[in-house]
């Protein structure tokens, strides 16, 4: 082939993918690194952008890579992008020939995850005022942001939680 006929091939190709992104835009995935902000809810499966309907109730800040690691999926109204490949090499996508990586991604970090919280029952920080598994279990809104980190629970509880009334025992 010479250079005219490469550069033809090479323009068709651009205007298809253009055309296919305008006429499919839910197999179009928007890539992102690993420390994009996205937020989530206390209670959903998704996380999302800033300006998501579904954020009205509940806006809790976290990274791109930190949701994907704990299971949630990306918002089906504001489609906040999803991981690229060099940000996690558990990058989940909205394309169906995704999922089964994903739901072997989601099984991986649920069994580690599994066994951090188990170890808050033997936290060093317990006492009989605080238990981090207790403080963990009954507050969602922490799990999503320290996840199961002792130190983190016990300081949220000991300069916020106490005055807020959480239960914490």
């Amino acid at each position: 082939m010479n250079s005219k006929a490469n550069l033809r091939v090479a323009v068709l190709s651009i205007i298809s993918a253009l055309l296919l992104g305008v006429f499919a835009p839910a197999t179009v995935v928007n890539a992102a690194s690993g420390d994009t902000v996205v937020y989530i809810t206390k209670t959903g499966e998704c996380y999302h952008s800033s300006g998501c309907s579904s954020l009205r109730r509940s806006k809790i800040e976290t990274t791109l890579k930190s949701a994907v690691e704990r299971g949630y999926r990306p918002c089906s109204k504001c489609k906040p992008g999803t991981l690229d490949a060099t940000s996690t090499t558990t990058a989940a996508t909205a394309a169906p020939a995704a999922a089964p990586a994903a739901t072997a991604s989601k099984v991986n970090t649920k069994a580690t995850v599994d066994a951090a919280v188990e170890a808050l029952k033997t936290y060093k920080g317990n006492t009989s005022e605080f238990n981090a598994y207790t403080y963990y279990i009954n507050n969602k809104d922490l799990q999503t942001a320290f996840g199961a980190d002792g130190d983190k629970l016990l300081k949220h509880f000991n300069e916020y939680g106490k005055a807020e009334g959480r239960k914490a025992k």
